[in-house]
């Protein structure tokens, strides 16, 4: 196929019910294959500390021109390791990278962590800044043996406590497939630094699993960063699941699942957050589902955010927006407007989508400043189910509940919704009905084979959509969302669809069969 005649026709369903969720394509390392063992360089299962051995496969694979530094199956003991350029550390199927044990602090006694050459501060265990075209994968552990971590710092706060992986300004970066469990603090972070931002970030498959009650144990952190895709991970820890703080732009979870934790979140230092994308995700008993926060000295500049096509169960917040983190004022009533800044929070354009929570504890709280209101926030088809409260909404306009999006709790919990100084729309606030459900509207969605496009590839100038059940309409957009073309099905099982003239590019195609939505693909030549 000539890359100057490609056209992609997408027959996906975009309707009042499906959004189309852009996955950013982002680049993946290109690492040689050569391969260094670690026990090339003297590792070995009965040394205290392997990180000069580590660090020394590390550098030659990166003199030769990039490689893949080995860890083969054993639990290997270590100190803080730097990654540098064109490197993958892999880790095997039976291998575990464990940090050196936390001692009595500061590298002593023999065989504890060092510290970083000061009192109380550790570097981080897999480092590295301002590197690109780096991986860390296999399908082994990193493992921080985090407890001892954990009840030094409840007994002194002032200990730095080592994150488990850390990339610092640094481009085309995959972390994939591997178990990191017990972190001392975050677990995986891309980014945080004032002086450059980061890009293009892959996190695949990894599970993260901490207690619940784990400290600051973040699975995963993103700062200063433009392009991080999050897919198919597993995350259960004692912290935010995953937490977009400061500059982190472009940022698509999908596919994952969230056990303990405290939800996706964005801040609480929240300045530039932009195009945050969450899609078909699980969430079970999380403390938070979905969370904005920030306050008047940690925000500023954020919008467009996206959570569609999720499930929520056993969580105790599903929808926290806050300009006062880390408490809210109560009753909203007594709070006075402050000077707009730099710094306030400015939460607007969020929409969710597609989204069932059940066994909830409150239906959620939205609560803007009174000199800077949550704007523009949009319920579509979303059911919320609580046991206690409603959904508390305070400082907020352009809150809108369409397409029979509800809150449900008991009769004794009081009101659906909660306001205060709050417009909205498309719902009755004491019962939670929606006000704009229509009863003929698409009742669900489905991605399936029941509907086909054909010929694939096409070449000519029309193709045809078949279907098991009636087909009442179709429509073509491009990708910036314009309708192009509309074609009534008549109920027919087959259609010629007619695209002659249209211009080579990208195209989306809504098939409406019967009362469900279907989801296809075609390539056009």
């Amino acid at each position: 196929m000539k890359n100057s005649g490609k056209i992609l026709l997408i027959c996906l369903l975009i309707s009042m019910f499906w959004p189309v969720v852009v996955q950013a394509q982002i680049a993946l390392p290109d690492i040689p294959a050569t391969q260094f063992p670690i026990t090339n360089y003297g590792a070995s299962t009965s040394n205290s500390d392997n990180s000069a051995a580590i660090n020394a496969a590390v550098s030659a694979a990166n003199s030769a021109g990039g490689g893949t530094v080995v860890i083969p199956d054993g639990t290997f003991l270590s100190g803080p390791v730097t990654m540098k350029s064109n490197v993958n550390l892999f880790l095997s199927s039976g291998a575990v990278l464990q940090m050196m044990p936390y001692g009595d602090g500061n590298g002593s006694p023999a065989g504890s962590y060092p510290n970083d050459g000061t009192t109380d501060s550790y570097a981080y265990f897999i480092y590295g800044e301002n590197l690109s075209n780096i991986e860390v994968g296999g399908t082994g552990t990193i493992d921080g043996d985090g407890s001892a971590w954990w009840t030094a710092y409840e007994a002194n706060k002032n200990i730095h406590r080592p994150y488990l992986i850390r990339f610092k300004a640094c481009d085309t970066v995959l972390i994939k497939d591997i178990t990191l469990k017990d972190s001392p603090n975050v677990h995986i972070c891309l980014g945080r630094s004032g002086s450059g931002m980061g890009s293009n970030g892959i996190i695949s498959h990894v599970t993260i699993i901490a207690p619940a009650n784990s400290p600051n144990t973040d699975a995963i952190d993103t700062w200063y960063w433009d392009g991080v895709n999050i897919e198919d991970c597993n995350l259960s820890e004692g912290d935010d699941n995953v937490a977009m703080d400061s500059y982190s732009h472009n940022i698509n979870i999908k596919n994952c699942t969230f056990g303990n934790g405290h939800g996706v979140s964005v801040g609480s230092y929240a300045v530039s957050v932009h195009n945050v994308t969450v899609d078909s995700c699980t969430f079970n008993g999380t403390t938070n589902g979905i969370r904005l926060k920030s306050n008047r000295t940690r925000g500023g500049q954020d919008s467009s955010f996206t959570y569609s096509n999720i499930t929520m169960n056993n969580v105790k917040y599903p929808f926290y927006i806050t300009s006062w983190y880390d408490k809210e004022p109560y009753p909203a009533s007594a709070q006075t407007a402050a000077a707009v800044t730099s710094t306030t929070p400015l939460w607007k354009n969020i929409t969710f989508k597609n989204i069932t929570v059940t066994n909830s504890t409150y239906a959620g709280i939205i609560y803007g400043l009174p000199e800077m209101y949550v704007d523009s926030v949009i319920f579509d088809n979303v059911q919320i189910g609580a046991n206690q409260k409603g959904l508390i909404t305070n400082f907020v306009s352009g809150l809108v509940f369409k397409n029979c999006s509800s809150v449900t709790i008991p009769g004794s919990a009081g009101n659906a919704i909660v306001p205060y100084d709050a417009k909205i729309t498309g719902i009755n606030q004491t019962t939670g009905a929606s006000t704009s459900c229509s009863p003929t509207a698409v009742s669900y969605i489905k991605a399936v084979s029941s509907v086909s496009c054909f010929p694939d590839p096409l070449r000519g100038d029309d193709f045809t959509v078949q279907a098991s059940n009636g087909i009442s309409k179709v429509w073509i957009y491009n990708l910036a969302g314009f309708k192009i073309k509309e074609q009534n099905g008549n109920l027919m099982t087959h259609m010629t669809v007619d695209v002659k003239g249209l211009a080579a590019g990208y195209y989306i195609v809504n098939v409406m069969s019967g009362r469900e939505i279907h989801s296809l693909k075609l390539i056009k030549e």
